[in-house]
């Protein structure tokens, strides 16, 4: 017994303990001796390749250093080759567009659920399209679309020398994250909607009606992206889920107050849908939605009801004029850089225009933005009070985070009187 169970090797015999007890060399005793010298031997490891292993070898939290890169299915792989996902990248495809095929080294012998391969297409996709690794079988290549239902992938999505990711789910290669593009759909009232727009709707209830319309949006934290369909949602009554329901988070609706439009996804259940907090910025959600995307602001008159205007929508924004402009400022022109609050969401480009008179020579008037400074400065007027001056309308100015611009009188003399109207905002989304 040449190793003792742990790995440490002890001897038969102790040739000094037998001529102390009167034991004569034997060739027995010698040749059990050797023979357990050849078995620990046999036992151990080889290092030119020869021994086959027979058992599993408890490294003790030691490492395996300097250890070649594996070539075959059943070797060890080194650390490096995981970092560089040597054998998760299939490299540039081959085939035909819609029939792939793939040939990694080593092969593979099977699919296996959850295996995930990196690729770079050879050729763009014209619709459905299959992959084939190592010739074990073609597969269809699917994506997700926003119901989270997989579908045939369509014309364009795979494009030639761009790279991607698929995942085998047992049954399909799933295409990881690519959504469908909803396009632009069009209102009954011939108004061109983008996604991601807005627009007040032409209902039955035109005072508390929003309409959103389909289209993909993106999470506000980069999380990911969702499809959304068109909803109407009503400011006048408390959120319920799905379309021409209550979409007001939380609260009554109030006069005078703006309230933010949010889509939301519940990710759990995958339902995505819509509505309208008073706080832009830590909208109170309905419970499990955890996904929003901010699309844009309204306002209520006294009576609650949503002020009425036409919103223009663009890539990357929208403008919304009043039908009815609001007066921002009708008085005496007060000091240069005085304060005024405006009827406009907060880091917006108000519109502004109106008039204004003097009793002296001449009079300065100017308006300007807290953030961004500079003048807007209307001429030297006649000396006829009634005599009026106008403000080129309506000119953009900057407004701050509590929806404040600065104007007033500037130099001149006499007194002045200005009239300032606000005739609706730009929004950069």
């Amino acid at each position: 017994m040449p190793r003792n169970g742990s790995g440490t090797f002890n001897r038969i015999y102790n040739w000094a303990t037998d001529a102390g007890n009167g034991i004569d060399i034997e060739p027995s005793r010698m040749d059990g001796e050797f023979d357990g010298l050849a078995t620990g031997l046999s036992n151990s490891i080889a290092k030119d390749g020869q021994t086959t292993i027979t058992a599993n070898i408890p490294f003790n939290s030691k490492k395996i250093t300097t250890l070649a890169n594996g070539s075959a299915r059943t070797d060890s792989i080194a650390l490096g080759q995981v970092q560089d996902n040597t054998y998760g990248t299939l490299g540039t495809l081959g085939g035909s567009a819609d029939t792939y095929t793939a040939t990694p080294l080593p092969a593979i012998t099977a699919y296996a659920t959850g295996s995930e391969f990196n690729l770079k297409v050879n050729v763009d996709n014209t619709g459905a399209s299959t992959l084939n690794v190592s010739a074990v079988a073609a597969k269809n290549i699917k994506k997700y679309d926003g119901a989270g239902s997989k579908i045939d992938l369509e014309a364009g999505d795979l494009q030639q020398d761009q790279y991607y990711k698929v995942i085998y789910d047992g049954t399909d290669f799933v295409l990881i994250g690519k959504n469908p593009v909803t396009t632009s759909t069009t209102s009954t009232a011939g108004q061109s909607l983008l996604p991601n727009s807005i627009t007040i709707s032409n209902g039955t209830d035109a005072d508390h009606d929003i309409d959103f319309t389909a289209g993909n949006f993106n999470f506000d934290d980069g999380s990911g992206q969702a499809v959304a369909t068109a909803l109407t949602k009503q400011i006048d009554a408390a959120w319920v889920e799905g379309d021409n329901a209550g979409g007001l988070f939380t609260g009554s609706v109030a006069a005078d107050t703006f309230y933010y439009c949010f889509v939301i996804e519940n990710l759990s259940t995958g339902v995505v849908d819509a509505g309208f907090d008073p706080s832009f910025s830590s909208p109170t959600l309905p419970s499990g939605y955890t996904k929003k995307d901010y699309r844009g602001a309204i306002l209520t008159d006294g009576a609650g009801n949503i002020r009425s205007g036409n919103y223009t929508f663009f890539g990357g924004g929208y403008r919304f004029i009043y039908t009815t402009k609001i007066a921002a400022f009708t008085a005496a022109s007060p000091a240069a850089g005085t304060d005024l609050n405006l009827d406009c969401p907060p880091n917006t480009f108000a519109l502004l225009s109106g008039s204004m008179a003097h009793s002296g020579a001449f009079s300065w008037y100017s308006v300007k933005s807290k953030l961004e400074g500079g003048l807007v400065v209307s001429g030297a007027i006649g000396n006829a009070f009634a005599t009026r001056s106008s403000i080129t309308p309506p000119f953009p100015i900057l407004a701050d985070s509590s929806s404040n611009i600065q104007h007033g009188y500037v130099a001149g003399s006499g007194s002045s009187s200005v009239d300032l109207d606000l005739d609706g905002w730009i929004e950069y989304l």
